[in-house]
């Protein structure tokens, strides 16, 4: 049986640290996180779809270490979905950080149905 692994962190929707030293255990059998500090396995699984599925329904997402940090340009929260302009590269958390700097009736005319350089997006690698 062939294993990969790759060093992870497991965050929340929040992006606080729940696994600070993880690690993704992969075949084609089983799908695990271990918790090196912990020193035991935190989830197991049958495969990534199962372990995406577990940990989506406690609110959490698997953070690949080289994966590049996502921040509110308002409030500077860890963010994996929300308005985002390509004129600019800003991006805004939520409807309240978006309306600190532009109306919605402004925001919808750069939407334009989405043709516009704003949109609502995600960037969760599922």
């Amino acid at each position: 049986m062939n294993f990969k692994s790759a060093s992870i962190q497991v965050v929340d929707r929040n992006g606080t640290i729940v696994i600070q030293d993880g690690i993704l255990i992969e075949s084609d059998k089983v799908c695990a996180i271990y918790d090196i500090n912990e020193g035991f396995f935190k989830f197991e699984c049958a495969t990534r779809l199962e372990l995406n599925t577990v940990l989506t329904a406690h609110h959490l997402r698997m953070k690949d270490l080289e994966e590049e940090e996502r921040l509110c340009s308002e409030c500077g929260v860890p963010m994996q979905e929300g308005f985002y302009f390509e004129s600019d590269a800003k991006q805004y958390c939520s409807e309240k950080c978006l309306m600190q700097v532009i109306t919605w009736e402004d925001y919808l005319s750069m939407h334009d149905n989405g043709n516009g350089d704003a949109y609502w997006t995600d960037w969760y690698d599922c």
